[in-house]
């Protein structure tokens, strides 16, 4: 952090700029103290040298509609957007602490539970955004601040892109990304628009890296890191970190599979995963969990770093009345009457309802009438976009939703078949696929017996291509 000359300090009216925290090419971040409030904040403001007409401030403008849309804890909160004739600038909370990136440096790598604690953050921060249509795009340790008292808030919304407009924004520093193609998903690399299931990439990427220390596709170069993150697995962890939790382990390589389809669909999901992990380790709340890793580093404040309530067996409970427990066990035995009557008479409407409310993943029904027909040989199971469909051979087109799909085809004794399908309204497209079989199928009354293939029966691997 650099300090201000005060005859070259910028001015921002009802602000005082105090410090220049990091500068771009474009956009320079300063810490400033609002009048006469005296509360201290981050102010986001275009270079001097760029007028608020140009693209780029237009992209600064779009940052600031997207934060104003969202409201987390775990997201650097936005006050205030100001454009005058020739400036224009971000007022953002202050936080005092450290980069995840400077965490990491300070401590090499964090522990399984530290490092679960600070995922789950950022995931609840995700999760509140792709409610919103938001993707962020953009996840690395750098965009990511801890307080010193172990809260974790989300930055750098620059590239995010909102489903619901029609273009995505320029970016500030004219790159590709803002963190280059370390943090990106193989979909962003090969320019696929990213949705929340490339957030969950770079969020494996991210976890991976703070619970290991080193990063999953490590390589010299941009170009070297690119193919890695697309076609290589990533390096075993269990060589890098004795007693990792198998279930953390999962988790991250669930992140990391290289088609959407195959990672966690949503992040809540993700979510729901690294609380469970957390809580099976457990040593306490997130913020208690970060606060300790942070006295560790010697970056915590004070002598109550963690601002969480005091677990359950450390506060008293005041004395229970006994007409209290008397009226609840009678209540218990009605409901529990109320139950068995249900069970008896309404189980079946249950179950229906049940049916009812159950929204499969695949759209069954889709408006604008799009087909897939698949053929395997000797024969496959069939997914579509991670959800099982069918096993080959089936006679029914698949009826799917126009846009992009993804396939995969399973044999107990071949390589999975994937392939990346465009289907336009009223398309019937025809995926065509031999199956690369080493053994005999299987004797199994459940699955289909069907002959070897012939050599003349179609290319191996064909591509998907319109039916006649």
């Amino acid at each position: 952090m650099e300090e201000l000359d005060h005859d070259t300090t910028p001015h921002f009216e009802g602000y005082q700029a105090v410090a220049l925290v990091r500068t771009g090419p474009v956009a320079d971040l300063y810490e400033a103290v609002q009048r006469p409030l005296g509360r201290r904040v981050l102010i986001k403001a275009l270079s001097s040298s760029i007028l608020p007409s140009s693209p780029f401030a237009a992209t600064l403008e779009r940052e600031a509609r997207l934060l104003a849309e969202l409201d987390h804890p775990n997201i650097l909160h936005l006050f205030d957007f100001v454009r005058t004739g020739e400036r224009m600038w971000l007022v953002l909370e202050h936080v005092e602490g450290v980069t995840l990136g400077e965490l990491l440096t300070k401590s090499g790598r964090l522990t399984p539970a530290a490092a679960c604690a600070v995922a789950l953050e950022i995931a609840r921060a995700l999760d509140h955004a792709h409610s919103h249509g938001i993707v962020h795009r953009d996840i690395q340790p750098q965009n990511v601040l801890i307080s010193q008292r172990g809260h974790v808030k989300l930055t750098n919304f620059a590239v995010a892109v909102d489903e619901r407009l029609p273009t995505a924004p320029e970016l500030l520093d004219g790159s590709a990304a803002l963190g280059g193609p370390a943090y990106m998903s193989p979909e962003q690399i090969l320019g696929e628009p990213a949705d929340p299931r490339s957030d969950v990439f770079s969020l494996g990427i991210v976890l991976y890296e703070i619970v290991s220390g080193q990063h999953p596709f490590h390589a010299p170069d941009q170009r070297t890191a690119t193919q890695r993150i697309r076609h290589d697995a990533p390096l075993p962890l269990g060589r890098a970190v004795v007693g990792l939790p198998s279930e953390l382990e999962r988790t991250i390589l669930h992140c990391l599979e290289k088609m959407p389809s195959d990672r966690f669909h949503t992040m809540a999901e993700l979510v729901t995963a690294l609380k469970r992990v957390l809580e099976g380790l457990d040593e306490g709340s997130p913020h208690q969990v970060i606060a300790s890793q942070l006295t560790v580093a010697g970056l915590a404040v004070g002598d109550h770093p963690a601002e969480s309530e005091p677990p359950a067996s450390l506060v008293s409970a005041p004395p229970f009345p006994l007409w209290k427990a008397v009226a609840g066990l009678a209540l218990c035995s009605a409901l529990a009457m109320i139950g068995g009557l249900a069970i008896q008479y309404g189980l079946p409407h249950r179950s229906e309802a049940g049916a009812r409310g159950h929204t499969p993943r695949l759209e069954l029904a889709p408006k604008g009438g799009a087909s897939l027909r698949v053929v395997a040989q000797p024969w496959a199971h069939v997914d579509v976009d991670g959800q099982r469909v069918d096993t080959t051979p089936f006679a029914r087109p698949i009826p799917l939703s126009p846009g992009r799909h993804y396939v995969r085809l399973t044999h107990p004794n071949a390589p999975d078949e994937r392939r990346t399908i465009d289907v336009t309204p009223g398309e019937s497209v025809l995926l065509d696929v031999q199956m690369m079989v080493s053994l005999p199928p299987p004797e199994d009354a459940g699955a289909p017996q069907t002959a070897a293939p012939s050599p003349s029966s179609g290319d191996a691997g064909a591509d998907a291509r319109p039916s006649p």
